[in-house]
């Protein structure tokens, strides 16, 4: 690696992007962070993230939806109809120069055009061809389409969250898309890594439910280890009650007394020293059965007081209670402005935004923190400076539209 690459730890690596979710783009944007060169190529409509929003106003703007400004920060944005043969041979063209490739298409769709990993293995030799999909490139699912909440119903991670008298939960936001393209930024670190040592590229085939399915150990370890299945109880922590978010004056908290918490510290927290010989503080297995009478004793006590002072209190006598903050709270906590976890940018089309993340530092290469791209924003410096296109290549891609 040359002195200048070691600015970052991934200076030195360039991705081409061709994804289309969520997934495939949380993967590049965290080898963004890492300083890797990564060139988003977008249909010539743009990408459709960038439909999504959310926008300023709600009016629509391609360059100013928050989900794609948030995905794709630190990229480039180069405009290509991967269809014809002018796209797919100018995305040849960036692949020869690139060591990463990431992909969201159905299986299959792009072996249809040429560029699937065995039609390309022989021309890039080299390439980390990374394939992030909802089932994967093969099995019974593998054509199947699928997004976050299908991925969370069928690993059963929704089966037991909520209550148990109405329908099964999934969590809100991209949750399984997120988790898929965290291992994908894993992934492909360690087929640059081994490549690095060993040569040659390989396919990385990623599932977006397997991915999901990994973060969701103990419905699986309970019923191998006893055969029991885990059922929806109000998504509270039942070994450990009342680990559960309540209610207080002003908002809400999470309440987490910790192995010292009963039966004497949940008292002392109360100014009830004598609920210490309360059956449902001395017995665990008593809160769990009985766990309304236990609400109806801690509940009104709770929202006679604000959330500063029962966490105040509460973290006073070593339990882990916590806050639960809105989106206003937590872009001014105090801890993570410290950590300089929010990084205000001026974005254009979107005016001052704050930029989360990343989620990790690195003492000798510091992380990057950059705008989002125009839609083809660099299309002249990716596919006609650095391709040096000219004379006929130069003037088709004039007429459409792309140079």
């Amino acid at each position: 690696m040359t002195e200048a690459a070691r600015a970052h730890a991934l200076s030195d690596v360039r991705v081409v992007d061709l994804s289309g979710r969520v997934a495939g783009q949380f993967c590049t944007k965290m080898l963004a962070h890492c300083g890797a060169e990564v060139i988003k190529v977008e249909p010539p409509a743009g990408d459709a993230l960038r439909r999504r929003g959310p926008f300023p106003d709600d009016q629509p703007d391609p360059d100013a939806s928050g989900l794609f400004v948030h995905l794709n920060a630190g990229k480039k944005s180069v405009t290509l109809d991967v269809t014809t043969p002018t796209g797919r041979r100018l995305l040849k063209r960036l692949l020869a120069q690139a060591d990463v490739l990431v992909e969201s298409h159905q299986p299959g769709e792009l072996s249809q055009l040429g560029l699937g990993y065995d039609d390309l293995q022989d021309e890039f030799p080299d390439l980390v061809y990374t394939s992030i999909t909802p089932f994967g490139q093969t099995g019974p699912y593998r054509d199947y389409k699928g997004d976050s909440i299908a991925a969370q119903a069928l690993c059963s991670y929704a089966y037991t969250t909520g209550d148990p008298e109405r329908e099964p939960l999934a969590t809100a936001g991209d949750l399984a898309e997120y988790f898929a393209g965290a291992h994908g930024a894993v992934a492909v670190t360690a087929a640059i890594e081994y490549r690095s040592e060993h040569g040659g590229g390989q396919q990385i085939d990623l599932s977006i439910l397997e991915s999901i399915a990994m973060a969701d150990d103990y419905n699986y370890a309970c019923y191998a280890a006893t055969g029991a299945i885990r059922r929806r109880y109000y998504s509270r922590l039942l070994m450990s009650y009342p680990n559960d978010i309540y209610r207080c004056k002003d908002g809400y908290i999470s309440f987490a007394p910790g192995a010292g918490g009963f039966p004497m510290n949940v008292a002392l927290l109360m100014d009830r020293p004598e609920l210490a010989d309360h059956p449902l503080f001395v017995d665990a297995n008593e809160r769990q059965i009985r766990w309304r009478e236990f609400d109806a004793i801690v509940q009104p006590w709770l929202l006679e007081h604000t959330v500063e002072e029962v966490l105040l209190k509460a973290q006073s006598m070593r339990m882990l209670f916590a806050p639960v903050p809105s989106p206003p709270d937590l872009l001014s906590n105090v801890h993570l402005e410290a950590r300089g976890f929010f990084g205000e940018v001026e974005q254009p089309g979107v005016g001052r935004v704050a930029m989360v993340g990343p989620p990790f530092e690195m003492s000798a290469t510091p992380l990057v923190r950059a705008l989002a791209p125009g839609l083809g924003e660099h299309n002249a410096e990716q596919l006609v400076q650095r391709l040096t296109l000219e004379g006929e290549e130069l003037l088709r891609l004039r007429s459409l539209g792309i140079a």
